[in-house]
């Protein structure tokens, strides 16, 4: 049976590896900047920076949803920023992601968050018209950052 919860400090390590299996996924792994230390204190110390929703198919994780709380001021109320959206290989088109997003929509606007909010690259077709059957809309709007040096950080 599929079912969905929010991670907990006891969930990090295992989180943390699927956080790096995602990495991996997309060729990334060297572009990963955290460590285990790091993200447990990050989304499971005194001051979360993030959290994250687990996918459980028969007790086996299979998959998770993390994302960050923003305030959208012409809104006037929180919205949850989607960080990652990721499933097992060996769990894909089982309905995971679906389960996960959803999930994460009920949490939201049980919470009184007016939106949640994630990119997906452009060219990435399968994961548009995933969102889109979901009821999705993608808006297409330049995406604009600066990556700051670790030293402009402190």
């Amino acid at each position: 049976m599929l079912s969905c919860r929010h991670a907990t400090r006891r969930d990090a390590a295992a989180l943390f590896e699927m956080v790096r299996e995602l990495a991996a996924h997309e060729g990334s792994l060297a572009a990963l900047r955290t460590d285990l230390e790091r993200f447990c204190r990050d989304g499971f110390g005194p001051q979360p920076r993030f959290a994250a929703v687990l996918a459980e198919l028969d007790g086996r994780l299979v998959g998770y949803v993390s994302y960050t709380r923003a305030y959208a001021i012409w809104c006037g109320a929180t919205t949850l920023a989607v960080d990652d959206v990721y499933v097992r290989a060996a769990f894909r088109g089982r309905g995971v992601g679906e389960a996960l997003l959803r999930w994460l929509r009920q949490f939201a606007a049980q919470t009184g968050a007016s939106r949640l909010r994630w990119e997906v690259n452009a060219n990435n077709g399968g994961a548009v018209r995933f969102y889109e059957r979901l009821g999705a809309v993608v808006k297409t709007k330049g995406l604009c950052a600066w990556e700051l040096a670790e030293r402009e950080r402190t």
